[in-house]
């Protein structure tokens, strides 16, 4: 397995045991993205999630800010650029003028999974 697949599993498993913290809206995150998460520094940052079908869902991070489209499943998908390392991060997420969910505290950086011995440290 190369180094850049390992960084991919990594960054998915870490961010799997990261909770959402989400305002009731009709915009929906999958459990793997909110408020505390580690993002892999210097890879594109793909951001996931439902909504009404047909609705325009932007998100908004580091400076950047790109738009998707729901598609007849209600699934969107957006890619962010590649990031660097830096001070805590917020993302916005937003669809019609009353959807929006902030996350808060996001960190950018190397992300490694270890596990095996009792001993690492």
């Amino acid at each position: 397995m190369s180094r850049k697949n390992f960084l991919k599993i990594a960054v998915c498993f870490l961010l799997a045991a990261c909770c959402v913290s989400v305002v009731w809206a009709k915009i929906k995150l999958p459990a793997v993205i909110g408020d505390n998460m580690v993002l892999q520094r210097g890879v594109p940052v793909h951001v996931w999630g439902w909504a009404t079908p047909g609705e325009e869902v932007t998100v908004a991070l580091a400076g950047q800010t790109v738009t998707a489209t729901a598609g007849e499943d209600g699934r969107w998908q957006a890619t962010l650029g590649k990031l660097t390392c830096g001070e805590p991060l917020e993302m916005t997420i937003s669809g019609k003028a009353d959807e929006k969910i902030t996350l808060k505290n996001i960190l950018v950086g190397e992300v490694w999974v270890c596990s095996g011995q009792s001993n690492m440290w």
